[in-house]
């Protein structure tokens, strides 16, 4: 720290320390506990530096917990205060602000914010988690050279540190990159690697296990192993609340419908359906409804997937639009109408 602490200081510095590794350990129950205790501490604290770093930890707090919106308006009120960060707070500052950016989806003005940040890291144990999370993005972004390139970059510093949770998150993403350049079998071993390096009992992420059977059950399914793909994505829902249910559920339902077991399929297209409208998910009510318009409902197929594609489009979800846009595509390549196949080809590649 930049300045002279009181007693009091250093002691509230050193909680926020503890803060933030149980967060990046992703253990909610501690992190809790902890928010608490800031809260009733930082009316004694004297430090504008120390005070600036709690205030970036309670932002990344609502980061943690996927309270977006809260995390944007605490972000707002940080930003209009007058402040003169130190190397560490400009590092929360920019990071933390690429992690809102990122859970809102704007993969680009994350990278942006992560390349500020990585010029004022000061720790080298911080470093996996910082270059994975820069991977992920890169990863969003459809550029996975770069996302294997800072991937390794995390794993190697996982290892040396031997950060046990960072290093299954790594394994994770390798295996998704491989996945997206259709290496099925080095994906297979990574997705695999992962699960078989998850942190001890005390640490054990069930939402990045459940991940792991999620990527494996979309390896089989882009391969049309969907008997076994089924295997994989009902392991990844048992795991409900996780950050990818309802991801899990849409291709359950999928690789269901596919593999010809109508009974079970149609019983997960109604769970998913029910907890989307439930939600007011409007993504996965569309990518529901498209769903049964394709295996059951088929007349009204075209007129709904259409619907469907333009939701996508207005607002701006550029992958749901590519992946229903070529599957439409594909659809009127089939029934020999060309202008209609190449009108959605269009739309896809925009």
């Amino acid at each position: 720290m930049g300045l002279v602490l009181s007693v009091d200081d250093k002691t509230f510095w050193e909680l926020l320390h503890d803060f933030y590794n149980v967060m990046k350990l992703e253990k909610q129950s501690e992190a809790a506990v902890l928010a608490e205790t800031i809260g009733t501490m930082r009316n004694d604290i004297e430090s504008e530096e120390v005070l600036a770093a709690a205030d970036l930890l309670i932002i990344r707090y609502h980061v943690m917990l996927d309270e977006v919106g809260t995390a944007m308006e605490l972000l707002k009120q940080f930003e209009a205060q007058s402040h003169v960060l130190s190397r560490q707070n400009a590092y929360f500052y920019h990071y933390f602000k690429g992690q809102i950016l990122f859970k809102k989806k704007r993969w680009k003005e994350a990278i942006r914010y992560y390349e500020h940040a990585e010029n004022y890291i000061t720790d080298d144990d911080e470093k996996a988690d910082f270059y994975y999370k820069l991977a992920n993005a890169y990863y969003q972004t459809y550029i996975p050279a770069l996302s294997a390139l800072n991937t390794t970059k995390a794993l190697a510093f996982a290892t040396h540190h031997k950060q046990q949770l960072h290093l299954a998150k790594c394994k994770l993403l390798l295996g998704l990159n491989h996945l997206e350049i259709r290496n099925f079998d080095q994906a297979e071993n990574y997705l695999h690697e992962a699960l078989d390096c998850q942190p001890g009992p005390h640490e054990t992420s069930l939402n990045l296990t459940s991940m792991v059977h999620h990527n494996l059950g979309l390896l089989c399914f882009v391969q049309h192993l969907f008997d076994e793909a089924v295997n994989y994505f009902e392991k990844a829902v048992y795991a409900d609340p996780c950050t990818h249910y309802m991801k899990s559920l849409y291709y359950l339902s999928e690789s269901l419908f596919r593999a010809n077991r109508m009974q079970d399929a149609m019983y997960y297209y109604q769970l998913g359906f029910a907890r989307s409208k439930k939600d007011q998910d409007m993504h996965y009510q569309w990518a529901f409804a498209m769903l049964h318009k394709q295996f059951v409902d088929c007349e009204s197929f075209e007129a709904v997937w259409t619907q469907g594609i333009a939701y996508y489009e207005s607002i701006g979800e550029r992958g749901s639009v590519q992946y229903y846009s070529l599957r439409m595509a594909e659809y009127y390549t089939h029934r020999g109408e060309d202008e209609k196949a190449n009108h959605y080809y269009r739309v896809a590649v925009q």
